[in-house]
């Protein structure tokens, strides 16, 4: 997860300083800027909130990503027989026959397949009608079987789209809220990453632990609008 921070080079560090000091190339140079520095990925790694923000997103990739492989190892059931599996598989207990009934589908799906790759590689002149009647019902359940799963993916795509963009949003609202909070306090000038941070000559304050704590707070007390964009 992308985390937006001001990033600013040395020389534009520089640059930026001696427009606001014009004596800085004097002898006597003027007290330099207050410089915070920001470890950003322990943020990222000790505010619990973005631990469980992430997890909500990486579960719903992984229930898509399940049913989708369900799909696939049940690729020649129809429509309906689909929904059945679907409703069967989503009870946390279930009876003997309700078990029968889905190794009833695996085996269905299965001798669905095996004839259906029979038949495909039979030459054309030598099916019977019959055999032709049945190698088009199995490759209309074939195609909408891929369909299926190509929905799947779309909607997958879509949502988890849709939920990073709202995870990120909310993240970096709250990181700029609770780094601006942390920066006003220590009456700082700038906030740098301190990945991008090699040398600084004047004083530097190290506000990691107060951002954790500043963002953390933040996280926690968000509006009921702002957890509902939680995914």
């Amino acid at each position: 997860m992308a985390l937006t921070f001001l990033l600013l080079s040395v020389a534009g560090l520089l640059a930026f300083w001696q427009r606001q000091n014009p004596s800085a190339q004097e002898p006597n140079p003027s007290p330099t800027l207050r410089i915070g520095i920001l470890d950003s990925t322990k943020v990222s790694r000790e505010v619990q909130s973005l631990a469980e923000l992430r997890r909500t997103y990486e579960e719903q990739r992984r229930a898509y990503l399940e049913l989708i492989s369900l799909r696939q190892n049940f690729l020649m059931l129809t429509g309906l027989e689909w929904a059945d599996l679907r409703r069967l598989l989503s009870r946390p207990q279930r009876s003997r026959n309700e078990e029968d009934r889905i190794r009833e589908l695996r085996r269905l799906s299965l001798d669905r397949e095996v004839e259906l790759q029979r038949l495909q590689q039979t030459p054309p002149e030598k099916l019977s009608p019959q055999e032709r009647t049945r190698l088009e019902q199995l490759t209309q359940v074939w195609k909408e079987a891929r369909n299926d799963i190509e929905r799947l993916k779309g909607l997958m795509e879509e949502e988890l789209r849709r939920l990073e963009e709202q995870l990120n949003r909310l993240v970096d609202e709250k990181i700029q809220q609770a780094i601006q909070k942390v920066a006003t306090e220590h009456q700082l000038d700038l906030v740098l990453d301190r990945s991008v941070v090699y040398f600084v000559r004047g004083q530097a304050v190290d506000i990691t632990n107060a951002a954790i704590s500043a963002l953390t707070e933040a996280l926690q007390s968000q509006s009921p609008a702002e957890k509902e964009a939680k995914p």
